[in-house]
């Protein structure tokens, strides 16, 4: 049975460095359309992506696997006039 990523989902595996220029972690991710899409009309020539990781242990092998998102933004709390008591 092949296996079948979750999407937004990677891992990084510890990497056999053969100079100190090289990654010391390499692996893949696997990105939803739909979320590339949405990134893909924010502004700018730069788009954020935010990465979360989880150190693990997957066949006896540790690693780290990865989580992307949409960057968190901060709603700031909306405050009518029928919430001031005065």
């Amino acid at each position: 049975m092949a296996f079948t990523p979750n999407p937004n989902t990677g891992t990084l595996w510890p990497h056999d460095k053969k100079s100190p220029n090289q990654p010391d972690m390499r692996g893949d991710i696997h990105m939803d359309r739909s979320l590339l899409m949405k990134l893909m009309k924010s502004d700018g020539d730069l788009v954020k992506i935010s990465i979360s990781g989880w150190r693990k242990s997957i066949a006896g092998k540790d690693c780290l696997s990865l989580a992307a998102s949409e960057p968190y933004v901060k709603q700031e709390p909306k405050v009518s006039d029928e919430d001031i008591p005065f």
